[in-house]
């Protein structure tokens, strides 16, 4: 029986190259379609889901070849990959096997490589696959005849030689555990306690109650969807069984109200919570029973440090990068205390309490958010229940600038931003940062920088 071929891949000639210098036939193979990006991939799979095998580029625009693979794999079980891609190194090359691909086809050696080779090598793993498959239906299709069962997830795939570790030290035989996929293993065990590898991280043992009659298929789905909805927010790096309910597994717990999402945006940008721990203790919680998606977390953590290191920078003398990533809400909690404990150090060295300090730094973010409109000093001291002396005094030794300073400061830094990136008229600017006089906002700028506007434009 012939196998039946997709090409996925946003060059066309790349799609005409496939098809008719290789030679399919020979090996029992057809082309029966093409796609120039995973959607309309996705869209061709609905009204042909016998297809046998897809070859997909990962680099292409409104839907990549990764997310296409993710997709498709819930969909077409059945479905094998091939992903063509301009990369052969080996970590790229097991980031594309990890993703669930059989094989790869190097497009920058297509010339050279021989094409009954490459054939040959997609038809074995094409029926390696299959073999598996056939060997792993029958358990997957039987029930679970106890109420509680354990399962072993990871959010690394990396981490596979751990759970062997893990399953020689607790003396669970082969034929007591079952790899419902590279990262979720389930097993069953009369053991109550475990021995845990050193290290052992990213992953999380699961005593899981209600399975009595579910079959491992079903337990497997809900373990994946569990795995990538909430094992994020549950994972603790302790060694220890966790216990949860099947139906749990399944619990859609990300945030669908976002005027609520909006409303705790609003409380940590306020930055108030830097200044009263219970404060940041309860916008902590709030934040993490959000569940937000990693990717939306990220941004919002990001949009957190920009703010705080434009506020902070100046007067503590140091930054807090964002990491690259994170792996889990344990290693997010991590670094939001230590912003907080971060600027506690910075609280201690000063000689004001911890409402004027609060009051201080609130003027400063407005002065932040709003510097380009009209700045009352005597206003903002008048909001801040304090007379404009004092507040001037306290400003100038908190922040380091006395207020007008300091506005000085902020305006022109934005100022330097738009001359530098933006073909704006030095007119356009003044006005956009709060000053109506031209030639007044170039006296000061040449005071700060040492060079006119224009001088300093000439420099980018």
């Amino acid at each position: 029986m012939m196998l039946k071929i997709l090409i996925i891949d946003d060059d066309i000639l790349t799609r005409k190259g496939i098809q008719t210098l290789m030679p399919w036939k020979e090996h029992q193979m057809t082309i029966v379609g093409e796609a120039s990006n995973g959607k309309e991939a996705l869209a061709f799979l609905e009204s042909h889901p016998d297809i046998d095998l897809a070859l997909v580029d990962l680099d292409m625009p409104i839907m990549g070849g990764a997310a296409f693979i993710e997709a498709a794999s819930e969909r077409y079980p059945n479905l094998s990959y091939v992903v063509l891609t301009v990369h052969t190194e080996f970590e790229y090359v097991q980031q594309i096997l990890r993703l669930g691909a059989i094989d790869y086809i190097s497009k920058t050696q297509f010339d050279q490589e021989n094409f009954d080779q490459i054939l040959n090598r997609i038809q074995a793993g094409i029926s390696k696959k299959t073999s598996l498959s056939k060997s792993l239906s029958d358990w997957r299709l039987r029930q679970i005849l106890t109420n509680e069962i354990y399962a072993l997830i990871s959010i690394d795939q990396d981490k596979s030689t751990g759970l062997h570790q893990f399953f020689e030290e607790n003396q669970i035989a082969p034929s007591d555990r079952y790899e419902y996929q590279e990262n979720i293993w389930i097993f069953q065990s009369d053991h109550t306690r475990f021995l845990f590898p050193d290290p052992f991280h990213d992953t999380m043992l699961l005593s899981i109650s209600g399975v009595y009659e579910m079959t491992y298929s079903s337990l497997g789905k809900s373990l994946n969807q569990y795995l990538k909805n909430q094992f994020f927010y549950d994972y603790r790096p302790l060694q220890e069984i966790n216990h949860i309910n099947a139906f749990e597994l399944c619990e859609n717990t990300l945030i669908s109200d976002d005027a609520t999402f909006e409303f705790m945006k609003q409380e940590w940008t306020s930055l108030n919570w830097i200044h009263e721990n219970e404060l940041f203790d309860r916008f902590r919680v709030n934040l993490k029973n959000c569940h937000l998606k990693p990717s939306q977390l990220y941004h919002f953590l990001l949009n957190l440090e920009m703010l705080w290191n434009s506020s902070y920078r100046e007067v503590t003398g140091e930054s807090i990068p964002l990491p690259a990533s994170f792996a889990n809400w344990f290693e997010v909690e991590e670094w939001l205390t230590e912003l907080y404990e971060r600027a506690q150090f910075f609280r201690t060295d000063l000689k004001y309490s911890n409402d004027v300090t609060k009051q201080i730094f609130n003027a400063k973010v407005y002065i932040d958010q709003n510097y380009a409109s009209t700045l009352d000093a005597t206003e903002i001291a008048r909001n801040a229940g304090m007379s404009y002396s004092y507040f001037s005094r306290c400003f100038h030794d908190i922040i380091g600038q006395s207020f007008s300073d300091y506005c000085t400061t902020i305006r022109l830094e934005h100022a330097k931003d738009l001359l530098s990136k933006t073909n704006k008229s030095i007119q356009a600017i003044a006005i956009s940062i709060g000053y109506q006089d031209e030639k007044y906002f170039s006296r000061l700028f040449k005071k700060s920088t040492g060079k006119s506007p224009s001088e300093f434009r000439k420099c980018y």
